[in-house]
């Protein structure tokens, strides 16, 4: 708890040092109060003495706070430009002490803050981005935990806000020896496996809490294919890339002619919600928002989800098929997909039945059948995701400069389009949905 609170202090005192300078006023103005908010805030359903107890607690943290003394904070980015496409990611690591107990203390934490781009921001206006991870981190995680929830399934959330500016302040997971893989490379089968697992832990648990409380998933409606005019003008230039690719590639110019005519209808309709079954999708699920955990022998021990922005409550082959196309590596694409469906259908059947839901899973007939129905879902993945997933570390590495269709050869744009991986991809990816009918009339 002292290290919560010394936390909250230190980005009270100090946390406008990672802002612009008007950010840094607002915030100023505002007078933030960093407290732990997931056991200080109440809600409609507490009743008095769970109330009392949460005031009684609030009193208790600011008297402690009172006797932390910050010594330093240090500020500097988790990641470099190319990374990370839509959010600034701020690491501050915090030095205190306290007033009754002797040496200096340390603690780490990451701030998210949506990047200063005008495309950015109009992607947060029209598909919000910050409101729907902001439900994920303060309502939707805490009230699973309350379902039973064993297994980790995200960092703690230190503290979340939307006003004056969206930001979220979560636990800095490298402490804890959790790190990215190489997006590059992609993820090979145990890595996959483990990433799976918990997936289908995530999808089952949510599907508990839709039964409990249906109206948690109404603002879940968006996701990241939405048809909104920024994502409609970030999915034109992509799709208008990889058929370019196709055409420059011999081996690939038999595609050309398949995917030249408008399927735009036909892949945004194979994303909306399926009344039949439907889970909580992480909506982002590739292998930049995964962290794993190793142990002293550099053996993989655990996975936790990070970027809950694009959140949606749909098919929860949204979830499968843009991991399978963005984030596992050759071999696996090659050898293991279908042990990868078949693994992770068996995991969401055990953990739907351990949590005695009446929620009736589909047979694995039906849910295999429906895979290649969704295929779909895997070649927009590959559309929209593949050009920046793919590309090389570079300084220009940005969502503007993808959508320039600046052609030249130095430029990012081209750069994207082709890139030994992202060639290799999908020259892999493009026969294989085609198997799948995504190309048929």
């Amino acid at each position: 708890m002292m290290v919560q609170l010394a936390l909250n202090k230190s980005l009270k005192e100090r946390f406008t040092t990672t802002t612009t300078n008007m950010s840094r006023q607002k915030l100023l103005n505002q007078n933030n109060d960093f407290d732990y908010i997931p056991e200080s805030s109440t809600s409609l359903n507490d009743s008095e003495s769970e109330v009392e107890k949460k005031q009684t607690a609030t009193a208790k943290n600011k008297k402690n706070k009172s006797n932390i003394n910050i010594i330093s904070t240090d500020v500097s980015y988790v990641v470099p430009p190319g990374e990370n496409y839509v959010c600034e990611l701020l690491r501050i690591v915090v030095k205190f002490s306290e007033k009754d107990r002797n040496g200096v203390q340390s603690a780490s934490l990451i701030v998210k803050r949506l990047l200063e781009n005008e495309l950015v921001q109009k992607f947060n206006e029209e598909m919000g981005f910050f409101s729907c991870e902001f439900s994920i981190y303060r309502c939707i995680l805490p009230m699973i935990e309350k379902l039973g929830l064993k297994e980790k399934i995200a960092p703690k959330k230190y503290y979340a806000s939307m006003e004056p500016e969206n930001i979220i302040v979560i636990q800095d997971l490298s402490a804890l020896h959790y790190k990215m893989a190489n997006r590059q490379e992609g993820l090979n089968l145990e890595h996959c496996l483990l990433a799976i697992k918990k997936l289908a832990y995530f999808h089952a648990f949510s599907l508990a809490l839709y039964e409990k409380y249906p109206k948690t998933m109404d603002q879940f409606n968006k996701g990241m294919l939405s048809k909104t005019e920024a994502f409609e003008q970030y999915f034109s230039t992509v799709y208008q890339g990889t058929v370019n690719a196709c055409k420059r590639e011999p081996c690939l110019q038999k595609y050309y002619d398949k995917i030249n005519k408008d399927m735009k209808e036909k892949l945004f309709s194979s994303v909306r919600r399926d009344s039949k079954f439907n889970v909580l999708n992480h909506g982002d699920f590739w292998c930049n928002n995964l962290m794993f955990q190793y142990n002293a022998n550099g053996s993989l021990e655990d996975v936790l989800f990070v970027d809950f922005q694009v959140s949606v409550f749909a098919s929860p082959l949204y979830d499968l098929h843009y991991f399978i196309a963005t984030s596992t590596n050759l071999e696996v694409k090659e050898k293991h997909i279908d042990e990868i469906v078949y693994y992770y259908y068996n995991e969401l059947v055990k953990n739907v039945k351990i949590l005695k839901t009446t929620v009736t899973v589909p047979s694995w007939k039906d849910f295999e059948k429906e895979f290649c129905n969704k295929a779909y879902m895997g070649f927009t993945s590959l559309i929209i995701g593949l050009p920046i997933i793919k590309a090389n570390k570079r300084n220009d590495a940005t969502v503007t400069n993808l959508l320039t269709e600046n052609d030249d050869e130095d430029s990012f744009h081209h750069h994207c389009f082709t890139n030994s991986n992202y060639l290799t991809a999908i020259k892999f990816l493009l026969p294989y949905y085609d198997s799948l009918g995504v190309f048929d009339n």
